[in-house]
């Protein structure tokens, strides 16, 4: 009985892959968004979200286990673009390339806001096949990703892009996700206290999004009179591996030590080489525009999680984990023409590119403490927070994936009922963002030889060369975020 109920689960969840809805930022560093699980998401949960927090966890518990949780989230955002960033601007919209003054700069400065409401599912299975200590798993969720629509602004008679707000050169709308179908398998050696776990992951990443560019990657609205603003339309997507090694070490009855590794995505660099990306440049006609081949490239980080936790069962359980993110591995957003058969990335020497997005991230980090009350033995009280630092530096922060130091706040219950057969989550985390004032780069003579004439912001001082420019995203940045997460557990 035990293993047909495991097949017809298994079955449930590869059906239950398209039914994915867009991924949530939730509060972790850059765009790594997992916080499924609520506060028992960690990695020394016994919980099915282990195949991915730490597949260790998967023979904590035996049974079979149907595990669905959904994170829906809001999510607030705004940009109040400085003027100072603004590549050059015009007293004459007749001569030269650049934005006028006046109407010119109010179009490409100012407020740029979006409230965006978001879900991210998790669908899991855990079972022991009848097996003492034995746990394996099977789950399709979105660690990496984020989905941005943004208000429409202010429209403009002469300047018509102005409609899509001052983030434009960043971001209209878009998508960015991986998304995983992970298998896992755990043993515990109860002798030892001591459980060992591994999992492989088939990622599937997709990105979509629109933005406004030039060829020069300037942020000019006209040139010699004659309107210059485009637009930049991508969708790619691509299939890699990636893996995951974790242990939990039982010392005492009641503690667990819990220390987990999951891969980089294609374990370094993602190609996603199924799509195409096409520029309609402000100035030529539409119609005559025919998408180019792409192909995506770019490194997603690894993740280090380890963690501790006492917990005496049914009366209160103490929980602490952390989590190093190596996003210093994302250098660029880098789109190459796949018709090109020596196409490489570079900051300095591109060959065969179409567009490159410098990103030059940090590593980021992050802490989290809770604990849990039971007022009565089917109910528990569930309380946390934590801190997840910054991975973007001011050099290179944008509206599109944009990160800030921040601190969160969760409460929640779960509850036991039909005997513990059926079990139901509710958390609810407010995030805080601090906010970021980034000032505008320095600025150079437009043509060196003419030191008194027209400027434009100084891409040398980001270590990148003019052939991969980029408008300056200088300017004040405000983020909150809310993320009420819910699960139901069955267990067979």
């Amino acid at each position: 009985m035990r293993s047909r109920l495991a097949s017809a689960t298994f079955a449930l969840i590869a059906t239950a892959v398209g039914l994915a809805l867009g991924p949530t930022p939730a509060g972790a560093t850059g765009f790594l968004v997992a916080r499924f699980g609520g506060e028992h998401g960690h990695p020394t949960t016994d919980s099915p979200t282990a195949i991915y927090y730490n597949p260790a966890g998967l023979s904590l518990l035996g049974g079979t286990r149907l595990f669905i949780d959904g994170t829906f989230a809001w999510r607030s955002f705004s940009l109040n673009r400085d003027p100072g960033g603004i590549d050059n601007l015009l007293s004459d919209p007749n001569v030269g390339t650049g934005t006028p003054e006046g109407d010119g700069v109010a179009a490409n400065s100012g407020e740029a806001t979006l409230f965006n409401l978001l879900a991210n599912p998790f669908f899991g299975v855990a079972t022991d096949f009848g097996v003492p200590n034995l746990g394996v798993g099977l789950a399709f969720y979105v660690p990496f990703g984020g989905s941005t629509v943004f208000d429409d602004a202010a429209a403009s008679e002469k300047y018509p892009g102005a409609i899509d707000g001052p983030a434009r050169w960043w971001v209209i709308e878009g998508t960015i996700k991986s998304m995983y179908l992970t298998a896992a398998a755990s043993y515990r050696f109860e002798d030892l206290g001591l459980s060992f776990g591994a999992g492989f992951n088939l990622v599937i990443s997709q990105v979509d999004t629109i933005r406004a560019r030039n060829t020069d990657g300037t942020d000019a609205l006209v040139a010699g009179g004659n309107l210059q603003e485009g637009r930049a339309y991508m969708d790619v997507s691509g299939i890699d591996v990636a893996f995951s090694l974790g242990v939990i070490w039982e010392p005492t009855e009641h503690l667990f030590v819990g220390l987990s590794y999951q891969s980089q995505p294609a374990l370094g660099d993602m190609t996603l080489d199924s799509g195409d990306l096409t520029l309609y440049l402000g100035s030529g006609p539409i119609d005559e525009v025919e998408p180019t081949p792409a192909e995506l490239h770019q490194e997603l980080p690894d993740v280090w999680r380890l963690g501790l936790r006492y917990t005496v069962p049914k009366r209160w359980e103490a929980r602490l984990f952390g989590e190093y993110d190596r996003w210093s591995v994302l250098e660029s957003q880098c789109i190459l023409n796949r018709t090109k058969a020596d196409r490489r990335c570079s900051l300095q020497d591109p060959v065969g590119k179409i567009l490159i997005i410098p990103r030059k991230w940090v590593d980021g980090f992050g802490v989290r403490a809770g604990g849990s009350w039971w007022p009565d033995d089917d109910i528990e009280l569930i309380l946390g927070g934590g801190y997840d630092s910054n991975a973007v530096p001011d050099r290179f922060v944008d509206p599109a994936l944009y990160d800030a130091d921040k601190g969160s706040l969760s409460l929640g219950a779960r509850f036991s009922l039909l005997d513990e057969t059926l079990v139901l989550d509710v958390t609810y985390t407010q995030v805080f963002y601090v906010t970021r004032d980034v000032a505008p780069r320095g600025r150079v003579p437009l043509d060196p030889a003419k030191p008194e004439g027209d400027t434009v912001s100084d891409i040398s001082e980001l270590g990148i060369s003019e052939s991969v420019r980029q408008p300056d995203a200088a300017g004040t940045y405000t983020q909150a975020i809310g993320v009420l997460d819910v699960s139901v557990e069955l267990r067979f």
